[in-house]
């Protein structure tokens, strides 16, 4: 696979990170380089994973079913992308701010991801204004997910350079740094209301595409 489509495939996982960041800076809410770091640390490790069990499971399954499966994979991710779209729209209007709402935060880590996802300000647990290194972690994870799963379907379709995890890192870490740069000429989210659906459907063409 050529460098433009690890490219596409990183901008389209990674829209929601701009949109983070750009929450982020709406809010005031300081994200340290350190933690910046983090968040991009996380990405390649989730990356490099998924492009190891990736690379494990294709020695026991034939070519043409890896490419089939990790296209309908990542079509699949398009899809639950479109449908997760929908659904935050809906958890936007309820409150994460309250007590009783912070503690339940606090445990169950699959909130907090859903959360984050809806609302990325939530990521700010404790409310300091600022993403610490332990915050820095569930966001990078909460950004990460839809990343992992992709690349571990593209890995199926075909081999991915090296370099792969290291670049989604960098995409990652550059998409929110724009968002937050974004966010001084931006008085709303109107770019991702806008184009609600473009993340998604980037990801079914380019399950699509390999399927052709």
């Amino acid at each position: 696979m050529n460098i433009f489509y690890v490219l596409l495939l990183g901008f389209a996982v990674s829209i929601d990170g701009f949109i983070a960041g750009i929450a982020y800076g709406l809010k005031n809410i300081k994200i340290p380089a350190s933690s910046l770091g983090i968040v991009g640390l996380v990405t390649v490790l989730c990356t490099g994973s998924a492009m190891f069990f990736a690379s494990m499971l294709e020695q026991y399954i034939n070519p043409h079913v890896a490419i089939v499966c990790g296209s309908l994979l990542l079509i699949a991710i398009g899809i639950v992308s479109l449908f997760q779209e929908y659904l935050t729209k809906n958890i936007k209007d309820f409150d994460f701010d309250d007590d009783i709402t912070a503690r339940k935060l606090t445990i169950s880590i699959g909130r907090i991801m859903i959360n984050i996802l809806a609302k990325p300000e939530t990521a700010d647990v404790d409310n300091s204004k600022k993403i610490s290194s332990t915050e820095a972690i569930l966001l990078g994870l909460a950004l990460g997910i839809d990343n992992m799963v992709a690349t571990f379907a593209a890995s199926l379709m075909g081999f991915l350079p090296l370099y792969t995890p290291l670049l989604m890192g960098v995409i990652q870490i550059a998409v929110v740094s724009a968002g937050i740069l974004a966010s001084t000429r931006i008085v709303s989210e109107s770019l991702k209301k806008r184009f609600p659906y473009l993340p998604g459907t980037l990801l079914i063409l380019l399950g699509l595409s390999r399927l052709s």
